[in-house]
């Protein structure tokens, strides 16, 4: 039984992705790892899963970035939502004052994503470019050099400098799931963003023994969220935004909607999961935890939530 990643799997990869020699090497090299870890008495499932997924990613730029586009309100907010083949959501909230933009799919999509939010703002250069991350997974925040201002907390930037200085960070800290991490990092084109434009907003440390913790105030463009941080169930630095005068809420990965995927999605979202050892949440029982914790926020009152993937939904559904 073969346990290493196909020569010929390998060489269209390389093809499509044109990967340099070194890049082909370390590709060569997580796949295999992947495989070690996660292929058990089918490596060629994995196998599979892993051309499968870089499919996905070539097959979604360029002309084959063909987002769905929807539009709610919410008083006097308007959130459009870009929701892309594979990766995050991207949110547009759109005042009085201007747009506000939470999250940004891929790098390698991030030219075809600002081509379209220009397409729906023809003026967006010339308005105040700001932006929200809720996390720090890569199909989250591909745009990020677009934007002028892009506010974090403290967690995530903690992260960056981690990859800056050459560390282990958050995401890979797990032995047999970085492998799939850096065969994403190669795929997508993934950088460490400068910290150039990035904004802390976080004025209180959080409270990581518990599920979810009030972390500070964000107000920007006529908009005021309390902002709540995860305690490393998907990743470390997860955060909640909730905004309750226009009752809305922002929750990254913390929640899904897998009832608004399209069959595509449904198609990609399964492979990541898979090639990361069975899920992408760091600790699948503190995810839960922060999820129930989610629950409880939204029993204030009637919110719009919009999540990580998927679609908005009514709280009250």
């Amino acid at each position: 039984m073969n346990n290493s990643f196909p020569a010929d799997k390998t060489e269209k990869i390389v093809h499509t992705f044109s990967l340099s020699d070194d890049k082909r090497e370390a590709f060569l090299k997580n796949a295999n790892e992947i495989i070690s870890h996660h292929g058990g008495d089918n490596p060629e499932k994995i196998s599979n899963a892993i051309s499968e997924y870089a499919d996905c990613i070539a097959n979604s730029k360029g002309k084959g970035y063909k987002p769905n586009i929807y539009q709610d309100r919410r008083g006097d907010v308007t959130i459009t939502r870009i929701d892309p083949p594979c990766g995050s959501n991207t949110y547009i909230l759109e005042t009085k004052e201007g747009l506000l933009v939470v999250d940004s799919g891929y790098s390698c999509f991030a030219e075809e994503l600002m081509q379209t939010i220009r397409s729906l703002y023809p003026n967006f250069d010339s308005m105040k470019k700001e932006m929200i991350i809720t996390h720090i997974d890569m199909d989250h925040m591909g745009a990020i050099p677009y934007f002028d201002r892009v506010y974090l907390n403290e967690t995530s930037k903690e992260n960056f400098i981690l990859e800056k200085t050459g560390r282990i960070n958050y995401r890979t800290k797990n032995p047999s799931r970085a492998p799939f991490y850096h065969v994403v990092e190669i795929l997508t084109g993934y950088t460490t963003p400068s910290l150039s434009n990035i904004v802390l907003f976080d004025s209180i440390k959080p409270d990581h023994t518990q599920p979810l913790s009030y972390i500070g105030e964000l107000k920007t463009n006529g908009l005021t969220f309390a902002v709540y941080e995860g305690y490393g169930g998907h990743v470390e630095g997860s955060m909640v935004f909730i905004e309750n005068e226009h009752g809305l809420m922002i929750t990254g990965d913390i929640l899904i909607n897998r009832e608004g995927y399209t069959p595509c999605q449904l198609a990609y979202n399964r492979l990541p999961a898979l090639l990361a050892g069975g899920s992408v949440n760091e600790d699948s029982k503190k995810a839960v935890t922060e999820r129930h914790a989610v629950y409880e926020l939204l029993k204030k009152q009637k919110w719009l939530i919009c999540p990580g993937h998927g679609a908005i939904f009514n709280s009250e559904e």
